[in-house]
């Protein structure tokens, strides 16, 4: 024990005088554990998010008990019922906007704060107006984040609804709702008595059959593991894991370099304590105790980090989850241990097949198995390119991309400089053979900004497309001149807005929740209709760009035609000619899908039909406006204000075309903020790569760059002749990752969006753009590569003498 001791304390001294290249081996492992950290975190947090109650209580929900489908609301009088069987532990729950007197519009959230007296939980923290200096009442108060307080920019702790004063407190965990007592959220949403659902915890088997009996068809009693939001999400949590792991091998590269110091600097030592008496398996047994635990330190590292981005992420993470997939909770990821262990496992493994690789059988086999490398990452990629049909089909084919030009790109580079050049330059042939001495030490840096660069341009090639089809789409979709919303929008209101002058059609938004049974489940379906027929459904666009006729609205009884999004044919193999049953409650009927239509944005399934049909099958809907088409030449201001006059609506209840799209553009740009800053982290890792391979060689090119000093070469022209060495080498990287991002974002377009998301879409490649990122990109990493340089240029020509 006391040899082992004595050898540890040995590698410790060997770091204390090595501190810099301790912080190189923990900063490379630690950046790429944690953006896996933060994008797991993120997912485990989503996946636990009902492990506390609306009420900020640590009381996990099991069951939600929801309106009847169609039903917008359920009676006050059904807790009282659920109370007297004995459910003490459903609660009501009551969710509503509402505008106040300032205009600002407050997401409200009541819940029964009964529960923090009877639970002995401490009131949060209360903010005082500057007007009183008594306690609020905890009834009678908005408890709201500290985020969305800042947000909203309130000048004192305090709101008016309608004349009435509410106090404003300051809440964590809030999110972004503001909650209150659900006697106050009945008095602002004027709910008179209705609440929004019911949560339920800790129910047993018995106690859910004898609750469903209870139910009867009053509401739906519904899993807290089997809610929309799991079955929308996954996609999405998907892709950020796939880019994070990415991100983590980008990162695993860049330790490579210090790791490889490190192993060459501690030969010698391993031979003199060996020399000394220490005995192969102590030796190895510390090796293994040594790396254990800078892995677990730095996965520690890297967990706190990746908290810190994820929480910071974490309002545009929460306004995506919220628009698109019904996020119901706010997230806060914190410093968990299993992530820790994972990413202590992965770097485990990274080391580990590093010290598999410097073996000697290891070296002597490299060609033979980059070879190999290259045929089966060939063979699978054009395999999977003619059977993908999941999404980690599709993350394989990602993955044989890479492989193929990470077999690929050492010797193309290699190639460039055994080829003959047409020059007899002494510094340039010179420059020719010292680039193959150094291209081994800087592989991993090459490969490291192949990947990331390859995945940035792939993403840039993604999200270029989804723009250009976004806005077609938009174009199309949002084609009225004017959308009017009114409170109660009503038939007579309709035929009013038809007899407007200058208006020449007024389509309707119904939207009407149903649901179709799917082999053992029923799947949730949105049935929606903008009027009668075909007329009024002309901005839906039909795959390959079919026209729209009557016959794919038919509103016969016995041939009941409807249209099908695109997402819904993909993920539940709804194609034309499929005849589905639609239920809502005890109301049902059956129609058959005529046509698929785009629907960026939409995972869910949704259905088209006639207004009629609706109407006819007595199906509950929400009618949530009118969308006007007007007259050629007519102007749009003056209609908006006679019908703004006509009806007292207020500002956001008509919207013009351009305001309505770009909220719609700004919406679907939030789904890309958090792809981008996990890009920019990568080529961050990337560049800082390329500066510890740069520094890492210092010890190496010390002896060439003498040779060249003492034959007369100046320290300008030394550090212009490495400058070109390295921006050859780089360039020579980025040309080759702009063919490899191209391939990505094929494969990302052709496969991970239609199999994860349901959207296809053409790709489109902005050149520009690619080629001005590849030059930013080089001259950021000359730049970075500079650094070193000027430092290794600048030593004294005598002290590099002495080191021949």
């Amino acid at each position: 024990m006391s040899e082992l001791r004595l050898i540890l304390l040995t590698y410790s001294q060997f770091y204390r005088r090595h501190i810099g290249l301790l912080v190189l081996f923990l900063i490379g492992l630690s950046l790429g554990s944690a953006l896996l950290s933060a994008t797991l975190g993120l997912s485990q947090e989503a996946a636990q998010r009902y492990q506390t109650s609306t009420a900020l209580l640590a009381q996990p929900v099991s069951h939600f008990i929801r309106p009847p489908l169609g039903e917008s609301g359920l009676p006050f009088s059904l807790w009282q019922r659920l109370s007297a069987a004995g459910f003490v532990q459903a609660q009501p729950v009551l969710e509503g906007r509402v505008r106040s007197d300032d205009n600002k519009l407050i997401a409200v959230r009541g819940v029964n704060l009964l529960q923090w007296q009877t639970a002995g939980v401490t009131q949060p923290a209360q903010r005082q107006s500057e007007q009183s200096n008594t306690e609020l009442a905890l009834f009678d108060t908005l408890f709201m984040s500290p985020e969305r307080l800042a947000r909203l920019q309130l000048d004192e702790a305090v709101l008016y609804f309608n004349g009435e004063r509410v106090p404003v407190s300051q809440l964590d965990g809030a999110g972004h709702f503001a909650l209150t007592d659900i006697s106050l959220a009945d008095r602002l949403l004027k709910a008179q008595g209705q609440v929004s659902y019911f949560e339920v915890a800790g129910l047993n088997a018995a106690q859910l059959q004898q609750l469903k009996i209870l139910l009867g068809n009053e509401g739906r009693l519904e899993s807290a593991e089997a809610q929309t939001f799991d079955a929308l999400s996954g996609a999405f949590f998907f892709n950020l894991q796939a880019l994070a792991l990415l991100g983590y091998v980008v990162g695993a590269f860049l330790s490579l370099n210090a790791i490889k110091l490190a192993y060459q600097s501690r030969l010698s030592l391993q031979q003199q304590m060996a020399t000394l008496g220490c005995r192969q398996g102590q030796l190895l047994k510390a090796l293994c105790l040594e790396v254990t635990i800078l892995s677990v330190v730095a996965a520690t590292l890297g967990n706190l980090l990746g908290v810190l981005m994820a929480n910071l992420m974490m309002g545009d993470i929460s306004a995506v989850l919220s628009s698109f997939y019904q996020l119901d909770r706010s997230l806060t990821v914190s410093f968990d241990v299993t992530l820790v262990l994972i990413g202590t496992v992965l770097n485990l493994a990274v080391l580990s097949a590093f010290m598999v690789l410097q073996t000697s059988i290891a070296q002597r086999l490299t060609k033979w198995l980059t070879l190999a490398l290259l045929v089966l990452a060939g063979v699978g990629a054009l395999t999977l390119v003619a059977l993908a049909q999941t999404k980690w089909q599709a993350l394989l084919l990602c993955a044989c991309v890479l492989l193929v030009f990470f077999a690929l790109t050492p010797p193309l580079v290699r190639l460039v400089f055994r080829v003959r050049w047409p020059t007899q330059a002494p510094l340039l042939v010179w420059l020719k053979g010292d680039s193959l001495t150094q291209l081994p030490a800087l592989l991993s840096s090459v490969l490291a900004i192949l990947m990331a660069m390859g995945a940035a341009i792939g993403m840039q090639v993604m999200v270029g497309s989804f723009s250009s089809a976004l806005d077609a789409h938009l174009q199309t979709r949002l084609n009225a001149d004017l959308y009017v919303r009114p409170d109660n929008p009503t038939a007579q209101m309709r035929q009013a807005l038809m007899d407007t002058p200058d208006v020449a059609q007024v389509g309707v938004y119904w939207s009407a929740q149903s649901e179709v049974r799917m082999g053992n489940e029923n799947v949730p379906v949105t049935l929606m209709s903008f009027g009668e027929d075909a007329r009024y459904h002309q901005h839906l666009t039909l795959l390959n760009k079919q026209p729209l006729h009557a016959s794919h609205l038919s509103n016969a009884d016995e041939a009941i035609s409807c249209l099908v999004n695109e997402p819904g044919m993909r993920h539940y193999d709804l194609a034309v000619g499929t005849l589905i049953h639609l239920q809502q409650g005890e109301r049902a009927f059956s129609c058959q899908i005529s046509g698929v239509f785009y629907d960026y944005g939409e995972p869910g399934i949704n259905l088209v039909v006639s207004s009629s049909v609706i109407v006819r099958q007595a199906f509950l809907y929400d009618a949530v406006g009118f969308m006007l088409t007007l007259e050629q030449g007519a102007d749009a201001e003056q209609v908006a204000d006679v019908i703004s006059q006509r009806w007292s609506l207020a500002g956001h209840q008509l919207v013009h075309n351009q305001v309505f799209k770009h909220y719609a553009k700004q919406l679907f740009s939030q789904t890309f903020l958090v792809t981008h800053a996990l890009n920019i982290c990568i080529m961050a890792i990337a560049l800082f790569g390329v500066w510890v391979s740069f520094l890492t060689l210092g010890r190496q090119q010390l002896q060439p760059m003498a040779v060249l000093q003492t034959l007369g070469v100046t320290q300008k022209q030394l550090l212009l002749l490495k400058l070109c060495q390295a921006g050859l080498i780089l360039s020579l990287t980025l040309l080759l990752a702009v063919p490899l991002g191209i391939l990505l974002g094929w494969v990302l377009l052709e496969y991970v969006m239609p199999i994860a998301f349901g959207w296809s879409m053409a790709m489109v490649l902005s050149w520009g753009d690619i080629w001005g990122f590849c030059a930013v990109v080089l001259v950021l990493a000359l730049v970075v590569s500079a650094i070193p340089l000027l430092k290794l240029v600048k030593r004294n020509v005598a002290d590099n003498v002495v080191q021949l």
